[in-house]
């Protein structure tokens, strides 16, 4: 095993890029040393690159219309801090499911959305999330998730509730509860108006072993629902979310959604 200290993240993200799929980027390590073979020892043959070092990505800072989180913070960090509570409520709640204080206190927001399944994923790709890379530009999350090979991520912008006008979002975490396991599925809910139910124009999910996304079929079904003033059945609301999602999973999916939106009664 090799560690790393780059003098910068454009330097860490050359580094990356030279070393292939020996480079692994690492922060709090919560997440990757779960994955390692007992007894919980880094593989050898991987070349770790250490992000945690630079002021620049351990920073929360407000610029004229988004809230920027640096990717290097800590969650728990990110859960207490104001800002965040005042412009991204909901993914305050989504921390306070997060693991306990110890994972809260090490993990780092950038670890959690680079894994592509953590709680906080859904909700900032409900909320439009951008993300600067270390090129300077900046790109939606939704397209940085879809790479094979994520790049390194500096910070993550999120509107501003006193800028932008915030849309309601909700977040649904389902799991075992008799036993200390990960969750099931993950879900954040967005809609474009408040005072129709049906106008959910974001639903994002994730799930061990099924990369956060949105449930695209199912917001155009709800749309046209929308559209059309009629009331869509659970039944197909659960057929569109079998689409991305296997059926024991788009059964839960269907009836979070379908109660939010009013539908069970």
């Amino acid at each position: 095993m090799l560690l790393t200290h780059p003098s910068s993240p454009q330097a860490a993200q050359a580094l990356a890029r030279k070393l292939g799929n020996a480079a692994c980027f690492i922060a709090g390590g919560t997440l990757l040393q779960q994955s390692w073979a007992e007894p919980r020892l880094a593989p050898s043959a991987t070349h770790f690159i250490n992000v945690m070092h630079w002021p620049e990505m351990q920073q929360i800072s407000l610029g004229p219309q988004y809230l920027h989180i640096g990717a290097g913070m800590r969650l728990e960090a990110v859960r207490r801090h104001p800002w965040v509570q005042q412009h991204a409520p909901v993914l305050v709640q989504a921390l306070d499911q997060l693991g306990g204080m110890g994972i809260r206190r090490l993990g780092t927001l950038g670890g959690n959305i680079g894994w592509g399944e953590g709680d906080c994923c859904p909700v900032l790709l409900a909320m439009d999330a951008q993300v600067e890379l270390t090129d300077g530009n900046l790109q939606s999350l939704a397209q940085t998730l879809k790479l094979m090979d994520r790049p390194l991520m500096l910070s993550f912008l999120l509107p501003r509730s006193d800028v932008m006008e915030p849309r309601p979002l909700v977040f649904e975490k389902v799991g075992y509860r008799a036993a200390f396991s990960p969750a099931r599925l993950r879900m954040a809910l967005r809609w474009s108006d408040a005072q129709k139910r049906l106008n959910l124009d974001r639903i994002a999910a994730a799930a061990p072993g099924i990369g956060v996304h949105r449930l695209q079929a199912t917001e155009k079904l709800l749309s046209y629902a929308q559209e059309l003033q009629i009331r869509p059945s659970l039944g197909d609301i659960r057929t569109t979310c079998e689409q991305s999602l296997p059926p024991d999973l788009a059964r839960i999916a269907s009836r979070l959604i379908a109660g939010h939106c009013g539908l069970l009664a």
